[in-house]
């Protein structure tokens, strides 16, 4: 597929920017009640907190004035007989505003607790509407990959940040265990060995690497990778660092790759293609992508209610490609884009200004902000 504007220039992003744009209005009008009602629960568990600590504290003054009162009058008690009755008081006294501050903290605590189960609960259904948006949805983010085999199992990572806003995704890939032969079904390295029964030599051996599990990945996305591969007995380890056609290989901490004997047995292109495989397996071999973090200004966006900042963070890039839509496009009150699909026959795809500003203007005041930073209302 092909996606230009309506003036046949290409789209600076590949992608359907109609569909996207309806999808980011919709994320919109998800979002942003779930956001304030949960802003709403933190308010209400912030005034929890300040009722309780003030009434605690009202007891200890209570409490404090009644002790104060009693030796104020401790001459007079004591000339009684009365000495007994002043300490019992004390006793009671402390012992009722204890009973009364366990029972205020244990309150406290099942108000928060409640609080806190339903503000989990809108955090975790925000995350899961917001995953399939962000997996696609945010134009010029930049990506880096990881992975970590341990117990049969491959738990991966994939960290994207645009702007000021960072989101994470944990990565399911199609299989549990990753050995080399999986990428690569013949390869090898060459290593030093000694040899020899009456003298023992060095020598040159190539070791066959595709039972060696590839224990770590390290993709940045562009160039840079970092892999350790690793076979069962953890005899011979291997890294790999690689630079867009650079590379080094350490085996055992030693760089194999500046050793002239080894680096003669080196198959450079084979090094290279199981690179290439490597950094393609991030994109062939993730089974699903599940959002669990989202962040900005290095704080979590939807702990401290900032997924409305997120957004206007997106609005602003789909703002400029609205504006640009306008300009090439021949209506100027459509946002237009022209699809050409892979048997030639073309099509043309928009929505109106007016239908976006609608959509987004039933949200409420942040619809309003949403609709101005994209170029959508006539402010």
């Amino acid at each position: 597929m092909k996606y230009t504007f309506q003036d046949s220039t290409d789209l600076p992003v590949q992608r359907d920017f109609i569909k996207d744009l309806q999808d980011f209005i919709k994320l919109s009008r998800e979002t942003i009640p779930i956001e304030n009602a949960a802003r709403l629960l933190n308010e209400k568990k912030k005034k929890i907190i300040v009722s309780a600590e003030t009434r605690i504290k009202g007891i200890d003054e209570f409490e404090m004035g009644v002790t104060t009162a009693i030796q104020g009058l401790a001459i007079n008690i004591e000339s009684l007989g009365l000495t007994d009755v002043k300490d019992e008081i004390s006793v009671t006294t402390a012992s009722i505003s204890s009973k009364k501050k366990t029972e205020l903290y244990r309150q406290l605590e099942d108000n928060l607790k409640a609080a806190d189960y339903e503000i989990d609960q809108l955090s975790s259904k925000m995350l899961s509407i917001l995953s399939p948006f962000f997996e696609e949805g945010i134009y010029n983010s930049i990506s880096t990959y990881s992975f970590l085999q341990e117990e049969e199992r491959i738990n991966g990572k994939q960290i994207s940040s645009t702007e000021n806003m960072e989101y994470w995704f944990e990565l399911k890939f199609n299989n549990d265990k990753l050995k080399v032969k999986d990428l690569y079904e013949k390869f090898s390295l060459p290593v030093w060995v000694s040899g020899g029964l009456l003298h023992r030599e060095d020598k040159v051996k190539k070791i066959d690497m595709s039972d060696h599990h590839i224990i770590s990945m390290e993709y940045d996305g562009d160039e840079h990778l970092e892999a350790v591969l690793k076979d069962d007995n953890s005899e011979h380890v291997f890294k790999i660092v690689a630079d867009e056609n650079t590379f080094m290989i350490l085996h055992n901490d030693q760089d194999i790759t500046i050793d002239e004997k080894l680096a003669e047995s080196l198959e450079e292109d084979e090094v290279l293609l199981l690179i290439k495989k490597m950094k393609l397996y991030f994109s062939v071999a993730v089974q699903s992508r599940t959002l669990i973090r989202v962040f900005i200004d290095g704080k979590d966006a939807i702990d401290n209610n900032r997924v409305f900042d997120c957004l206007k963070i997106i609005a602003a890039t789909y703002g400029a490609l609205i504006k640009d839509c306008l300009a090439k496009g021949y209506n100027k009150d459509e946002i237009t884009i022209k699809i050409e699909r892979p048997d030639e026959t073309r099509t043309e795809k928009y929505i109106s200004r007016a239908e976006v500003f609608k959509q987004l203007s039933d949200i409420g005041s942040e619809g309003f902000e949403l609709a101005s930073i994209m170029k959508v209302s006539d402010n």
